[in-house]
């Protein structure tokens, strides 16, 4: 069935490439949107529709221009966590037609369109099956890049089938991140949506950051868990860093001139951060889980005192905190300064015991 399927397809697109094809609009008609933190994308606007120009966050070059046009992208596939999230906050998740894993949504809309069958998984980038991708009739493919590209984008490409890599994570502010709101707008035709919310999100984290600068203590903080042999946490000019910071604490690593992860060793962790206050992001829900894969973290002061984690909303968390930096912003405001009386409650994170 998928061979004809497949063949079928092949014969559509071969026909569609004998027609004439659109000229890229001049870039004299283009008007460019503003986006005031976001450094790993551009959206122009155009009569027809937008040019969207996505930066290499290596070498600050533009790697892709995808043009937009309107009505054409209903059918989407995504594979990144956040990209999920904006399309619930902008009432886009009718243009989804797949995802990784319904294992990995928290979105209730996403999941009953799943049960529907209106919805099918198609695994991570290393998984899932060209065939049926072309078949779903998707027109843009999100995937979260790390460190390698998407395998068939070359094939998707020639079917009409745009492979979007996602920078999100690699911005250094958190509005920044949410900024990508922006690129959902233009795609599903909800621009104005995107726009109002986001001024909704930048002003709310403005009124936050102002609370966490009138702090003088600023306890010490630790991020991250151990993987294997090796400890990974935020670069010093992280996204996340950048939260810390506005919340009023000082991150260890915030020296580190990198905006990626930091590769560390156990040992370098313990000598390091024996004394620190704080420690998030531990990736488990209670401290024996912790303790059964990382058993050394018994000796850091903060797993006996103080150790947040977004368990057991990683779901929740992975889909709305791009989109919602001001709520991790609350959260990190009301762990490190619980006087602070304005913030009485967690949103996503939760003290591990």
């Amino acid at each position: 069935m998928w061979k004809f399927v497949f063949l079928s397809v092949i014969a559509l697109v071969a026909c569609k490439q004998n027609k004439t094809s659109k000229p890229t609009p001049s870039t004299s008609t283009l008007e460019a949107v503003d986006i005031k933190y976001a450094s790993n994308f551009k959206l122009k606007k155009n009569s027809s529709g937008y040019l969207l120009e996505l930066i290499d966050p290596n070498t600050k070059k533009i790697g892709r221009t995808i043009e937009i046009l309107p009505g054409k992208h209903k059918k989407l596939i995504s594979l990144v966590a956040p990209l999920n999230g904006m399309l619930s906050i902008l009432d886009a998740q009718d243009v989804l037609v797949g995802i990784s894993n319904i294992d990995h949504i928290y979105d209730p809309t996403i999941k009953k369109m799943f049960k529907k069958g209106a919805i099918e998984s198609y695994g991570d980038k290393s998984q899932n099956s060209t065939e049926k991708i072309i078949a779903s009739g998707a027109t843009i493919v999100f995937y979260d890049v790390v460190d390698e590209a998407y395998e068939h984008q070359s094939k998707l490409k020639r079917f009409g089938i745009e492979v979007m890599p996602i920078y999100d994570w690699r911005e250094n502010h958190p509005l920044a991140k949410a900024e990508w709101i922006k690129v959902v707008g233009a795609i599903t035709g909800k621009m104005k949506e995107a726009n109002v919310f986001f001024r909704k999100i930048e002003s709310n984290y403005d009124r936050l950051s102002k609370i966490g600068a009138t702090y003088n203590m600023q306890p010490s903080v630790l991020c991250g868990e151990l993987i294997g042999d090796t400890w990974f946490t935020p670069g010093g000019t992280n996204y996340f860093a950048k939260i810390i910071a506005d919340a009023g604490a000082n991150y260890r690593y915030k020296d580190k001139k990198n905006n990626a992860s930091l590769t560390l060793t156990i040992e370098q962790v313990l000598s390091e951060n024996k004394k620190t206050d704080y420690w998030l992001n531990a990736g488990a829900a209670n401290k024996k889980s912790i303790l059964s894969t990382n058993p050394h973290a018994k000796h850091l002061d903060a797993f006996n005192t103080h150790i947040y984690c977004y368990s057991p909303n990683m779901k929740k968390y992975w889909e709305q905190s791009s989109t919602r930096p001001d709520l991790v912003l609350s959260d990190l405001i009301h762990i490190f300064h619980p006087e602070e009386t304005s913030i009485a409650e967690l949103y996503f994170y939760q003290n591990i015991k």
